[in-house]
């Protein structure tokens, strides 16, 4: 049986409707808060301290952005595409607050995809997500040479759009200068780090790069 929103009948008498009206509780709380595998989604359930507060929420897939009505702004699930997969992901539409008159530009309330399917927090290559479909990866790496280190991004994005080295070893002879570092963008997914300084065993460097999902 599911929920019934007719229950009780205004016509049927409490000795018939009594069941009735208990089995639609019983759907309405389920429905009210679900759990699956150890996750409360929906809402808390009732007869608990937390009961009515807000849990996991379950988005129903969009195929076209909503838009939005009033001052109110819209959180929604919609696929999005990236180099690694189409998955679906939350996105974030606001009212339009422009032009005005002080700003006359014509801004669009265009969507703004907030999510990214996965995080790494295990290494070598960490990353997270900005919103705009942007991808935020890091790590610190220790080179053995001098030659060019490459540094392959995992999931390979759309585009690399800056990378970033940070040494964190000092020049020979030096106690307080930071070797030389820099980078050049060579693929969607790579990049390499060069060090110009005195021959060192090893040397270590932090890095950063922003690209598109």
């Amino acid at each position: 049986m599911t929920y019934d929103p007719q229950i009780p009948l205004s016509t049927e008498s409490p000795q018939t409707s009594a069941s009735p009206v208990q089995v639609n509780f019983d759907q309405f709380a389920a429905i009210f808060s679900k759990l699956a595998l150890g996750v409360f989604y929906n809402h808390m359930p009732f007869n608990s301290s937390s009961q009515g507060k807000h849990a996991a929420m379950i988005l129903q897939n969009q195929t076209l952005d909503p838009g939005v009505t009033e001052d109110l702004g819209v959180l929604y699930s919609k696929n999005a595409t990236s180099a690694a997969s189409t998955e679906p992901q939350l996105f974030a539409q606001i009212p339009k607050f422009l032009p005005t008159q002080t700003d006359t530009t014509d801004a669009p309330n265009a969507p703004m995809q907030l999510t990214y399917n996965s995080v790494n927090t295990a290494g070598p290559v960490y990353y997270s997500f900005l919103p705009g479909g942007y991808i935020f990866y890091f790590g610190l790496v220790t080179a053995t040479n001098l030659v060019p280190h490459t540094i392959t991004l995992t999931p390979a994005p759309t585009q690399i759009l800056v990378a970033i080295a940070n040494p964190n070893t000092v020049e020979t002879g030096s106690e307080h200068r930071p070797l030389k570092i820099s980078t050049n963008i060579t693929a969607a997914n790579t990049f390499d780090v060069y060090a110009s300084f005195s021959p060192l065993a090893q040397y270590d460097f932090s890095w950063m790069a922003v690209a598109i999902a």
